[in-house]
């Protein structure tokens, strides 16, 4: 489990580090130079491992739950270290409960009391280590890391029940119905090593999680030379390296914890050299073939039972998969359709703007070249428009804008296109083959006719509108030379003929109101 690494490189924070490590590699030795003078087996040297390895647990639960390291988290995200820091205690208590039967040299078998907080403890650390993905990996995300992790476990608990655990059990001096509860740690253990490798695969690699790394490591190492002391030998005696082992684990824990920060980490962000990905498949397939082959040989239900679970998560892990392309693909046309949106409207109007426009005229003008339709193009340009900004404000210019946009809008169908061409001038295409210049002229005017809501006032807005009706095929026949983009020409001049149109009009309009003063 990690944090943003970001408070791990905090000033003082390595020398903090390295202190907690300095003060756990006393421990270890301490611990180690008294067994030497207790000896080992003795009493004294029982009631020491006993007393250390549970106050070591019951330290790194209390660090893990102590709020003040978690000031910043709350919720679901804090939830991963309450379970890891309830799991340190059981272990702690079963250690405990281990400690005294073992003083008093009541262990007789391959179980013992203390067994239930121990196996508390594999299955809370397990539950936390895939809350923690679930949490940090958002969503689907979250469920492809946590079927990642539950596949690598299950593909290394395979290698590892065929390359040692199932014959220590067969060679065992205790039935198999004892060897059950002993048997849960070693495979919780894999399962949890497993999701903490998964974790520094997706997310961003931290202090924290190296170290629950290692606590993980030192964890599964010591349970493993503990189930071989038992069903191996039947000979485990405290004091060996499992116990330094487990001290080793839960101060680590400890010091993870006191790094822990508040922080949120980051998924790393998936590349075409990212790896992540192939960690559990490169794993599934050696564990297959070293599963076949045990089935070959032998009868194993436990490799047939995997077997098929690894089926469903490679299954499910696709179904997930498939989901992300999906996801993916729905992001990227949404991206997309921003992007156009920025490219081909105009921000101000919300009209199509003058590059859009252009490129519908000529998409408009190759389709006119093949069948022969012709098509009308108008330009509206305001007048008095310098009269608004000059008296009421640009804002009231904005709203003036916007409102001729509004009714040009309502003039077109949705094959037609209304754009903003720059500054107080828009553009209209019209490619029905029916539409005639000076209806189109006469129905952009309409439109303007009633106020328009301007700084709070009522404003008439007048336009000059100049539209054309023109063929293409004559336009293009009328070009002086032959062109190497005739589509290109041909909108040019289709756009000339327009604009010289409303330029026509608006001269008219200027005259009119000379004449009129």
């Amino acid at each position: 489990m990690r944090g943003r690494s970001s408070e791990a490189h905090a000033p003082g924070a390595a020398g903090r580090l390295g202190v907690d490590l300095g003060v756990l590699a006393a421990v270890l030795v301490a611990v180690a130079v008294a067994q030497a003078l207790l000896g080992r087996g003795s009493d004294g040297a029982l009631t020491l491992f006993g007393v250390t390895e549970a106050v070591a647990a019951l330290v790194a639960g209390a660090c893990l739950l102590v709020p003040g390291r978690h000031r910043r988290l709350t919720g679901w995200v804090r939830a991963p270290w309450v379970l890891l820091g309830c799991a340190c205690l059981a272990w702690g208590v079963g250690q405990g409960l281990y400690a005294v039967q073992d003083c008093l040299h009541l262990i007789s078998g391959a179980t013992t009391w203390a067994d239930g907080p121990f196996v508390v403890f594999s299955v809370l650390s397990v539950a936390s280590g895939l809350l923690h993905l679930w949490v940090w990996g958002r969503s689907h995300l979250g469920i492809a890391a946590t079927l990642d992790g539950l596949l690598l476990g299950t593909a290394l608990l395979t290698v590892v029940w065929v390359g040692w655990l199932a014959e220590a059990v067969r060679v065992a001096p205790y039935p198999l119905t004892d060897l059950l509860v002993p048997l849960v740690y070693p495979v919780m253990d894999v399962v949890f090593l497993t999701v903490t490798i998964i974790q520094l695969v997706r997310l961003r690699v931290s202090r924290v999680g190296l170290l629950c790394l290692a606590a993980a490591t030192a964890m599964a190492l010591s349970d493993a030379v503990y189930f071989y002391g038992v069903v191996a030998t039947g000979s485990y005696r405290t004091g060996g390296l499992a116990d330094f082992g487990w001290i080793a684990a839960f101060g680590l824990f400890a010091v993870g914890a006191r790094l822990t920060p508040g922080g949120h980490p980051r998924l790393r962000t998936p590349s075409a050299g990212s790896w992540a990905w192939i960690v559990p498949c490169a794993a599934v397939v050696p564990a297959a073939a070293v599963g076949v082959t045990r089935l070959w040989v032998h009868p194993d239900r436990f490799v047939l039972v995997a077997g098929l679970v690894m089926v469903v998560l490679v299954v499910v892990r696709q179904v997930v998969a498939l989901d992300d392309h999906r996801r993916l693909l729905a992001v990227a046309e949404h991206q997309r359709g921003l992007l156009d949106a920025v490219a081909h409207v105009d921000p101000l109007t919300g009209l199509e703007n003058r590059r859009r426009f252009a490129e519908r005229t000529a998409e408009a003008v190759r389709s006119s070249l093949r069948t022969g339709v012709p098509l009308v193009v108008a330009f509206v340009d305001l007048d008095r428009f310098k009269l608004v900004n000059d008296t009421l404000g640009h804002a009231a210019g904005d709203d003036l804008l916007r409102g001729v946009a509004a009714r040009l809008r309502t003039c077109v169908r949705d094959d037609d296109c209304a754009a903003r061409w720059g500054g107080d001038e828009f553009a209209v295409l019209v490619t029905d083959p029916g539409a005639d210049a000076h209806a189109v002229a006469d129905r952009l005017g309409a439109a303007l006719l009633d106020p328009l809501p301007v700084a709070g006032r009522p404003w008439r807005a007048t336009a000059s509108i100049g539209a054309v009706r023109e063929d293409p095929r004559r336009l293009l026949a009328a070009l002086p030379t032959a062109a190497t983009d005739p589509v290109e020409e041909v909108v040019e001049a289709l756009l000339a003929a327009a604009d010289a149109r409303m330029y026509v009009v608006k001269r008219a309009h200027r005259e009119s109101a000379a004449a009129d003063r």
